[in-house]
């Protein structure tokens, strides 16, 4: 069960990859964890670049996040955001 309501924590926005095409003539469809997201009513942040300047505008001011948790997202990650939340950013990575 993927409820929301049955979670701890409140995830307050998720930031995944730009919706893409996954066959070469298909329709353009979020990533997996963005469709999850997105069917749980969570917000979706999708940049292009982890440096964009008005997703780390969004970042400060609206989502506010008091920790992120980042896992395969495939980008670098500035010092502004890794600076935002209060508790800090964990990395987790499968290797």
């Amino acid at each position: 069960d993927h409820s929301k309501e049955t979670n701890e924590f409140d995830v307050v926005a998720v930031v995944t990859q730009p919706p893409k095409r996954r066959k070469s003539r298909g329709p353009v469809l979020p990533s997996p964890v963005g469709q999850l997201a997105i069917d749980l009513g969570i917000q979706v942040l999708n940049p292009e670049k982890a440096k964009d300047d008005e997703f780390l505008t969004t970042l400060e001011q609206e989502v506010r996040p008091d920790l992120c948790i980042t896992a395969a997202y495939g980008q670098y990650l500035p010092k502004r955001f890794l600076a935002l939340p209060r508790f800090g950013t964990l990395n987790i990575h499968p290797s």
